[in-house]
């Protein structure tokens, strides 16, 4: 199976020099330190999007199945290279209340069950 997980986010006003050089310095690690079956796609800025407050940055993790998305939520609560990196991209985040966010799970059309294809009558 072929999923994308999509997070977006914004980070406060006045961080976003500091979270463009995180990123520089600490994606690589933590491309490296993905648990299996997931893998960083990579973090971007927002260009332009028709979606309104889903943030100005996107995660994106390519996942190999659901299961993946058990052993990341495991991988988090360990002590490791991995969690201990997630942490640090998390406390970019801007959490106040009505900040700015969106979180997607997008699955391959080749890997998704079609319950039913009705034409128009």
């Amino acid at each position: 199976m072929d999923f994308l997980e999509i997070g977006g986010f914004s980070v406060p006003a006045g961080k976003s020099l500091e979270f463009q050089r995180w990123v520089r310095t600490n994606s690589a690690s933590l491309g490296r330190a993905m648990p299996e079956g997931t893998e960083l796609v990579g973090i971007y800025a927002t260009v332009f999007s028709s979606e309104k407050g889903s943030g100005d940055y996107r995660l994106v993790f390519r996942l190999d199945s659901y299961a993946s998305l058990d052993r990341f939520s495991a991988a988090m609560a360990e002590d490791s290279e991995f969690s201990r990196l997630m942490g640090e991209l998390g406390d970019f985040g801007d959490v106040r209340l009505g900040a700015d966010h969106s979180d997607e799970l997008l699955k391959s059309v080749a890997d998704v069950t079609i319950w039913g294809d009705h034409p128009e009558e």
